[in-house]
């Protein structure tokens, strides 16, 4: 049996199997962010469990907060050089009600979708590092870092309280 290559073989087709890989991931791999979020009742999204600092709502609000600050530097790299801004965690832990944690879902989801178009269109540099030494295909990693981290956070907080 004849073995086919699945190694890129050119600049392009690299560039390509990158932003593919990048989009996969940023959307959360085997574990999709977005359905995660929107299986989370909201009910329990404001529960803090002994020890932790943050609900599910925190967490959130803090994913959103960073991933905002570096769709922000990918939108426009120049002006938007401090990518380490303050941490942000939200000080009320509960949503109000269920359209909000709808609503900041929906948030989160149109700011991914932003970001992935960005990494998406061929037309967008990943690698020319900026002003603040970094690039956008570092912007992305760190959105995918980062959200993945919390995610997980969540998904164990979920878990104690009984949403899964």
């Amino acid at each position: 049996m004849e073995r086919i290559s699945t190694t890129p073989q050119t600049a392009k087709q690299i560039d390509s199997l990158v932003r593919e890989q990048l989009v996969e991931l940023l959307q959360g791999g085997f574990a999709p962010n977005v359905i995660l979020l929107r299986e989370f009742d909201y009910r329990k999204a404001g529960i803090m469990l002994d020890g932790l600092h943050f609900s599910a709502w925190v967490l959130l609000g803090h994913i959103r907060a960073r991933q905002q600050t570096l769709l922000s530097f990918m939108k426009s790299p120049e002006q938007n050089i401090d990518v380490w801004p303050d941490a942000h965690w939200p000080e009320n832990h509960v949503p109000e009600s269920e359209q909000e944690w709808n609503r900041a879902i929906d948030a989160y989801e149109r700011e991914l979708d932003e970001m992935i178009a960005l990494v998406k269109d061929p037309n967008t540099n990943l690698f020319e590092v900026h002003g603040n030494g970094k690039t956008l295909s570092w912007a992305a990693m760190t959105t995918l870092h980062h959200t993945g981290y919390h995610i997980g956070q969540l998904k164990t907080v979920g878990r104690q309280v009984g949403v899964w």
